[in-house]
C-alpha cells in the first residue's frame, strides 16, 4: 500500500465529518412514506395479465408448416421442376 498522500488527500484526512440533525431523519422517512407508489391493485392486474399471456402461450398449438390446401391452389412444383422452369426463364432474357 502506498503510504505517500497528495496534499488533497491530506486535506481530505483532516476534515471532520458533521452529524446530520437528528430531525433531518424524521423528515427524510416521513417523505419517503409519503411518496407515491404503484397502486396494488395495478400491479395485481399487470401480474394476471402476464400470467395469462404466459398459459396462452404455452397452451396455443403450433402453426401447421404448411398451408391446408383449397380446391383452387395451383399444384406446388417439385424442386427439379422448380428449377427447370427457372432456367427456362433465365435463358429466355
Amino acid at each position: 500500500m502506498n503510504t505517500n498522500f497528495d496534499a488533497f488527500e491530506n486535506d481530505l484526512r483532516a476534515l471532520r465529518r458533521r452529524e446530520l440533525p437528528p430531525e433531518w431523519r424524521a423528515d427524510i422517512l416521513r417523505a419517503a412514506q409519503s411518496a407515491s407508489r404503484t397502486p396494488r391493485w395495478l400491479v395485481a392486474g399487470w401480474s394476471i395479465a402476464w400470467a395469462a399471456i404466459w398459459v396462452m402461450y404455452l397452451t396455443t398449438p403450433a402453426e401447421p408448416d404448411t398451408p391446408p390446401s383449397t380446391a383452387h391452389e395451383t399444384p406446388t412444383l417439385r424442386w427439379e421442376e422448380r428449377a427447370a422452369l427457372i432456367e427456362n426463364l433465365l435463358a429466355a432474357n
